[in-house]
């Protein structure tokens, strides 16, 4: 389900591509200081927006190095992090390893099993560095799991767990920026689990799969789940106007108005290429 909250490159400024890298690779490089090279699977862009977004916010102190890896041997790269990376790097085993407990028990994925167990330490690791976030982010999935195997039509009850799952991870301080913080987190969830169910329509209705967009009863589906899924990034740039962001203003903009917007170009891309008659 994740995966989907990136940049659009083309439209970036150098210096912006630069920067998100930077804190892309930070976050690398603190899943394994803190959680050894197995976590380094885990490794994805949606928490590479959430560190990106709270630095913006709070303007933490940044360590800035470069230094060389083993996909970059040749060339060493900018590093940036922050107290941000170390939260950011825990959110991320703790969902990564309930999403391969998901996959084990819903479509018996072995590969997610074996990449479960391997990473079953550094989930008890950070499991224990935030035992409320973890406790929440379970229920929550757990509550989305009740909802799919009960088969329900209402598109926003499934959406709106994911959503309360989502404002968690995003709220890293009870302060003023709070209630705004949860519903950016809130709305980008919806927007997550909409996406992914929208991509996915095509495959879960051959498979015979739950998916809520393929159970409406509505003219048009596919558009029914566009118009829905736009609606909700309006609603998730109403929030992120609302916070008094400057640094990587214009990256975090890039990410919300192209790069997710982007999401539904490339499937109706798709889609029309495989229309076209041989």
């Amino acid at each position: 389900m994740f995966g989907y909250v990136t940049i659009n490159k083309m439209e970036l400024k150098f210096k912006e591509y630069y920067s998100y890298k930077g804190y892309y690779c930070g976050l690398c490089k603190c899943l394994k200081s803190r959680y050894g090279n197995v976590s380094r699977m885990t490794l994805n862009y949606d928490m590479t927006f959430l560190i990106l977004l709270l630095s913006s916010l709070y303007e933490p102190e940044n360590k800035v190095y470069n230094e060389r890896c083993i996909v970059h041997p040749g060339k060493k790269q900018l590093i940036l992090q922050n107290e941000i990376t170390e939260y950011a790097a825990s959110i991320n085993i703790i969902l990564s390893y309930f999403n391969m407990l998901d996959n084990w028990q819903d479509d018996k994925d072995y590969k997610s099993l074996a990449a479960m167990k391997l990473l079953t330490g550094e989930f008890n690791k950070s499991g224990k560095s935030m035992p409320e976030k973890t406790a929440i982010i379970k229920e929550r999935l757990n509550n989305i799991s009740v909802l799919e195997k009960s088969g329900t039509k209402d598109v926003d009850a499934v959406s709106n767990e994911f959503g309360h799952l989502m404002e968690e991870i995003f709220l890293y301080k009870n302060d003023e920026w709070e209630k705004s913080i949860r519903k950016t987190g809130f709305y980008l969830g919806k927007f997550i689990y909409y996406i992914d169910a929208y991509d996915d329509m095509k495959k879960d209705e051959e498979n015979n799969s739950y998916n809520p967009f393929n159970l409406l009863k509505v003219d048009d589906k596919n558009q029914y789940a566009k118009d829905l899924i736009t609606l909700n990034l309006a609603f998730l740039s109403d929030e992120i106007e609302k916070l008094p962001l400057v640094q990587d203003k214009g990256t975090i903009d890039n990410i919300i108005y192209s790069g997710l917007i982007s999401k539904l170009d490339k499937k109706d891309k798709k889609e029309k290429k495989n229309e076209r008659p041989i």
